[in-house]
């Protein structure tokens, strides 16, 4: 019998039906080598489990009940219920659950079962003979392994529409990928990139028909879900066209059931991704997430016109009946701006390594719980145990406890030093060993850490899970690939949110608690040990951060004392954790900065802290920057002026510069008139205008004036409330500014060097 071939491939989608035959799986990647991949499985059957004690009456409508060696986590044995289809697995799942009879795993998607028992994180090999259809490899029942060395090139093509805001009637479609091109209704003759077209109708198929030539891995856009994808799909239903744009029939399109909810979209054997949904899912940060505003932030570039709103309409109308060309040109401009971001913030290699990491596709996001399902699942199963449902998990009225937060002293200071844990509560789950499994089973070999709760050091599997990924932010680190490395960090950090979360199937408070009880006791005695063998204070703490105050005389070496402490630390946590609870440290105190000045601020009318609110100094090259953490100016919803004027007073109260005739000029600026464009807020709407009745905020009554608000409003206070900044009619309220972005800025800094505001505004208090 000869062997068959090897192919590694990586997964794109995935789907699934009930056919005559029974369930069928199909799923869609693409070879190393870039050939297109269909995969038809329809020998898998749907399954969850069941105690062994479940009569038998009770579970008929399976196709079959098998005997297994597993074991619930509490060690019942359970016998596994095989389905002809998804539909009867769902129903007699939630008939025992009616009848108070807890069942195994019932609420794992077939698919996602099938893939994650083969260890499938992205990469695959499939074995098996395939066949050949239009440059399609398919393949029919092949064996599938999961496999983690697949280097892979993904094809991308991006997509923008303009419209007849009025009509919505698509003017023109641009496309930026292997080759650019621009379809347009209009009977001018063709451009090198303009295919002009009939009517709308010519334009749909021509653009469906250039996505099949083309055939494209990736689709991208910006907002290209939300937006242009919805919008084709609308026109392609006026005039009866299937709006087919995958590889194989049947676009799985869901438009949201409230305005401000994102629509979802499954295209078979291509993944489409929205880049501004991207840039915030690996922690990318502009003041605005419109195309203009972060190409002009990340690439120096703008779009070819400016502005937005009507004004913006208005061109694109005149554009479409007078200067069709130009049209083209800004429509195919913007569909190589979103390329060019997509390219330049390394998005989709990140997502790559991301879905290689947790099991998810590219176009998933976020979904803690069930990247820790895929990830922890398989692995229970090898040794020996099955869980239970997400909905049969534990509710507990008590609240978790949070990190430890030393109260803050209050002031300015100089010299102080940022300590900081790296990945405290992964590291925290290494050292002690806490696991789900390792919490109920039952062990002679233990360790019980300074929460007096106890874990199971064989077996257990979360700390093997923790170590990989750790191992893998390294590496990305190590190539300055800090995208990557903080998406890592955001996935191993949100395995303690998933067992603190009553969602998630391995909920226990346990060992939520055991974590968080852990990293008080690891920072306060962090502190206690550094107060009592170094010469400094720690005049902060927040979770898995300290601040030591060296003092005045400390700017000496001052990063060789912050390493030298780290490093000092670690030794005594190796030995103290050994000593006290037999654990092998895995936690790292690391020096982070070193903060020439550094301010904390009081709770405002109080003597006492503000936590999570300081400001450092760090000086570079015979410069101080400043680094703002919870105030003003690390704030997008505080206006440009209060920016400005935080950063320039705080730098001069460092630097022991004279502030009053700054704050004076400050004010005359505004009552003049001289700041007015510094005064624009911006505020995001978090759910439909509609929803907004009681107490409504500036941003939304702003909004609500408005003929086509978009997500992010900007406006102005005005004498008569607030107003959008396209629709103002009023005055700007200058007491309102000096009032509620300049007062609150200054007072807060100024008390630590003797003033106050209203002393330096009303002239009663000397500018020398």
């Amino acid at each position: 019998m000869h062997e068959q071939p090897s192919v590694a491939c990586f997964l794109l989608t995935h789907g699934s039906r009930n056919t005559q035959n029974g369930f069928e799986i199909r799923l869609w990647g693409v070879t190393s080598a870039g050939v297109p991949v269909q995969i038809i499985i329809d020998t898998f059957r749907p399954l969850f489990f069941v105690p062994r004690s479940v009569p038998a009456d009770l579970t008929k409508p399976a196709h079959t009940r098998t005997q297994t060696a597993l074991k619930t986590m509490h060690g019942a044995p359970v016998d596994c219920l095989y389905f002809t289809g998804s539909i009867p697995c769902r129903k007699l799942a939630a008939f025992l659950r009616e009848k108070a009879i807890r069942t195994g795993e019932a609420d794992i998607h077939p698919v996602e079962r099938y893939l994650m028992e083969r260890m499938v994180m992205g990469g695959f090999s499939v074995e098996g003979e395939p066949l050949s259809r239009q440059g399609i490899a398919v393949y029919k029942n092949p064996r599938i392994r999961g496999c983690a060395a697949v280097g892979v090139s993904l094809s991308v093509l991006s997509v923008d529409i303009e419209i007849d805001v009025d009509s919505g009637r698509i003017y023109s479609i641009a496309c930026s990928g292997k080759k650019d091109a621009v379809f347009m209704t209009g009977d001018q003759q063709n451009r090198s990139t303009i295919t002009f077209c009939r009517d709308e109708k010519e334009l749909l198929r021509l653009f469906l028909g250039w996505i099949k030539n083309e055939d494209p891995d990736i689709l991208i856009g910006w907002n290209v879900v939300h937006f242009d994808l919805t919008v084709l799909k609308k026109r392609c239903d006026i005039h009866g066209i299937p709006f087919e744009i995958g590889r194989e029939p049947g676009t799985f399109f869901t438009l949201p059931r409230e305005e401000s909810k994102q629509p979802s979209i499954r295209v078979p054997g291509r993944v489409v991704l929205d880049v501004p949904v991207m840039l915030r899912a690996y922690n990318y940060s502009f003041e605005r997430f419109t195309l203009d505003a972060v190409a002009h932030a990340l690439l120096g570039k703008r779009k070819l016109i400016a502005g937005e709103g009507i004004k913006k309409i208005e061109e694109i109308n005149r554009l479409f009946k007078e200067d069709k060309e130009h049209l083209a040109e800004y429509n195919l401009h913007d569909a190589r701006l979103a390329k060019e971001i997509f390219d330049a913030s390394n998005l989709l290699p990140n997502a790559i390594e991301r879905s290689k990491l947790c099991g998810h596709l590219l176009d998933r996001f976020g979904g803690s719980v069930a990247a820790f399902d895929y990830l922890y699942l398989p692995r229970l199963h090898r040794l020996g145990y099955v869980a239970g449902n997400s909905a049969d998990s534990s509710a507990v009225e008590d609240a978790i406890p949070g990190g430890h937060v030393l109260e803050p002293k209050p002031g300015i200071y100089k010299n102080v030093l940022l300590l900081d844990f790296k990945s405290l509560y992964p590291t925290i789950i290494l050292s002690f060993m806490i696991d789900p499994l390792g919490a109920v089973v039952d062990s002679e070999n233990r360790i019980t850490g300074p929460a007096g709760i106890g874990f199971s050091r064989d077996p257990s599997i979360l700390p093997g899970i923790i170590s990989t990924l750790m191992a893998e932010r390294a590496k990305a680190r190590e190539t300055g690939n800090r995208p990557l490395s903080n998406a890592i960090k955001i996935l191993m950090n949100s395995f303690y949110g998933v067992l603190g979360a009553q969602g998630c199937r391995f909920f226990s408070r346990d060992l939520a608690v055991a974590i968080t009880r852990t990293g008080q006791y690891i920072l306060k005695s962090t502190i206690a040990y550094i107060e009592q063998h170094t010469p400094y204070a720690v005049i902060y703490g927040d979770t898995d951060s300290l601040f030591v105050l060296l003092g005045p005389d400390g700017a000496a070496g001052a990063e060789k004392t912050g390493a030298a402490i780290a490093a000092e630390v670690n030794r005594w946590l190796r030995g103290h954790l050994k000593e006290k609870f037999n654990a092998d440290s895995f936690l790292e105190l690391q020096f982070e900065s070193y903060f020439r000045h550094f301010f904390m601020p009081a709770i405002r009318g109080s003597d006492r802290g503000s936590k999570k609110r300081y400001c450092g100094t760090i000086e570079k090259e015979g410069r101080l920057i400043l680094s703002f953490k919870g105030l003003e100016s690390a704030r997008s919803d505080w206006t440009p002026l209060a920016k400005e004027f935080q950063q320039i007073l705080y730098e001069k109260v460092f630097k022991e510069e004279p502030v009053q005739q700054y704050v004076i000029a400050t004010v005359n600026r505004v009552k003049n008139g001289q700041a007015d464009d510094l005064l624009v807020y911006q505020k995001q709407l978090r759910k439909p205008l509609h929803e907004y009745t009681a107490n409504i905020p500036p941003h939304a009554q702003a909004a609500k004036l408005l003929d086509t608000p978009g997500s992010v409003i900007r406006y102005y206070i005005t004498t008569q409330g607030p107003q959008p900044v396209e629709k103002r009619s009023a005055p700007l309220d200058y007491e309102h500014y000096i009032e509620a972005q300049l007062r609150p800025i200054a007072d807060s800094i100024l008390e630590w060097i003797g003033l106050d505001f209203d002393g330096i505004v009303s002239g009663q208090q000397s500018l020398f």
